[in-house]
């Protein structure tokens, strides 16, 4: 049996990123929750840690935080695809894989992070080839 993807999810909302945790550990996925720029660098120093197969940042984060996270996250893991959570119109310097309205409905969420997991399977083959 394959072990479940991990999903990092960077907010400083905590309730919603409680709610987003339930809702992605609902269907299956390992969920690591970070708040804050300091619990994102502790955890790329970790040695014994998941790899995460999709990174969740949501509309929260300050932008400073954004831009300075992307590059450090790409950096440790250049395969894990970064999906930006937007409230409204917001405009974002930091280099993303994706990104999603944030007052959609759940279900887009869910399929926008399964389309950017699955585009990520599809490009490891292709540059392994």
């Amino acid at each position: 049996m394959q072990s479940p993807q991990t999903v990092m999810t960077i907010s400083r909302d905590e309730p919603l990123q409680a709610t987003r945790t339930l809702l992605l550990e609902g269907i299956g996925y390992k969920v690591v929750a970070l708040g804050s720029d300091a619990e994102v660098r502790d955890f790329l120093k970790l040695l014994d840690r998941p790899t995460p197969s999709l990174v969740l940042m949501c509309h929260s984060v300050p932008e400073k935080s954004r831009v300075a996270l992307c590059s450090e996250i790409k950096l440790r893991y250049p395969f894990a695809p970064i999906l930006m959570l937007y409230n409204g119109y917001d405009p974002t310097a930091a280099v993303v894989d994706g990104r999603l309205e944030n007052m959609r409905d759940p279900q887009a969420l869910l399929d926008t992070v399964r389309l950017l997991l699955s585009t990520k399977v599809e490009k490891r083959i292709h540059n392994t080839n």
